[in-house]
């Protein structure tokens, strides 16, 4: 019996933020969706890829056809939609290309900043859970495996890291063009210790900002983020109140709730006001799920920007490294065929163990 890799999911190219975030997978949830995942028809192996531009199923199986059908339920089920209102975003791989997508993807190909390092981490630790919670075998082992390492022989041989290629350097870019000349007097709240909290504290700092201070729900994290960032913290209960005097506020955080909503910019807002504060409060909502009601962006005395919004600045970094992605595109299909190659020459019963390759699949488009 053949196996084939399989993947099935949305991005930023395919679906808005408005739906992005309703498909995705909080952390937290993440080693029950895998278990859920894999007990879908003919389903063995399964990787759960879940950030704030993608929601991508990696999965191997033994009937693809039947698969996909059970991978569109399973993300109905888990977010209370109904496949219409997604059907039309998702894209559906098998065989090669398949393999192809993930490997320009663990190397910042397809992302919105173009060969971020964000998401090779999110990659490798996508991977390493799912590793973990035993939803993998020696098809997505071998998979996951060689596409690190193709990332990494990427950026040996290419500039494509180089520059502008963070979502931390694209929000100092975005500071900059609110702030202008401000930007070293500047105070900046980032709600959030995580990865890319921590890359996007790190631009800061290099920008020459006045002021950080790191907020997160578990003080010792704060902690460590602002200690490796000589910046400050701030508990979660004291954030809200010190809104009032900062110039930017940046969140990005994994609660799947708003952490500021209209009652709570309001009273940031209104004392601001009774101050006569110069400028308006800057917030950059890095989140999927969203941490900021989207509806204050209507509020006088506050200009917001989400994920989505940081796109048309990202544009200009691609087109300074676009003489990059040729070469790119070439040192993965050549790693991309290398595996394929090297599956094919396993014998039988390799194969057997570890999975075969398998060829594309045309009723895939009619599922």
């Amino acid at each position: 019996m053949e196996t084939h890799p399989l993947l099935v999911g949305l991005s930023h190219h395919t679906a808005p933020l408005a739906l992005r975030e309703r498909l995705a997978i909080p952390p937290r949830d993440l080693p029950a969706a895998l278990a859920s995942l894999r007990a879908c028809s003919g389903v063995t192996e399964a990787v759960i890829l879940s950030t704030c531009n993608r929601v991508e199923l990696y999965v191997v199986s033994d009937d693809p056809v039947p698969s996909v059908q059970g991978l569109v339920d399973f993300l109905s089920h888990t977010s209370r939609l109904a496949p219409s209102a997604f059907q039309a975003s998702l894209y559906r791989m098998t065989g090669a290309e398949a393999i192809r997508h993930l490997f320009r993807v663990t190397a910042g190909l397809e992302s919105m900043v173009l060969g971020e390092s964000e998401i090779t981490a999110q990659v490798k630790q996508a991977y390493e859970l799912a590793h973990t919670a035993g939803a993998t075998g020696p098809w997505l082992n071998r998979l996951f495996q060689k596409a690190l390492h193709s990332t990494k022989l990427l950026r040996s041989r290419t500039r494509i890291a180089e520059g502008q290629a963070s979502i931390g350097s694209v929000v100092v870019t975005l500071a900059r063009q609110m702030v202008q000349d401000r930007l070293q007097q500047s105070e900046v709240l980032l709600w959030g210790a995580g990865k890319a909290a921590e890359t996007t504290a790190r631009h800061l700092i290099k920008s020459g900002i006045r002021q950080l201070w790191v907020v997160s729900r578990t003080p010792a994290k704060a902690q460590d983020l602002a200690s490796l960032c000589q910046s400050g913290w701030l508990s979660w209960e004291q954030a809200l109140s010190h809104l009032v005097h900062v110039d930017i506020a940046i969140v990005c955080t994994q609660a799947p709730h708003y952490v500021v909503d209209r009652a709570d910019l309001e009273t940031v807002l209104a004392p601001r006001r009774a101050a006569r504060w110069p400028h308006p409060l800057l917030l950059i909502d890095l989140a999927v799920p969203r941490n900021v009601d989207p509806t204050i962006r209507h509020q006088p005395g506050v200009l917001l920007y989400n994920i989505d919004d940081l796109q048309s600045i990202a544009q200009g970094a691609v087109e300074r490294r676009e003489q990059e992605v040729a070469t790119c595109a070439a040192i993965v299909q050549e790693q991309v065929a290398h595996l394929w190659r090297g599956w094919n020459r396993m014998p039988r019963a390799d194969k057997d163990k570890e999975g075969t390759p398998c060829r594309p699949i045309d009723a895939l488009s009619s599922v």
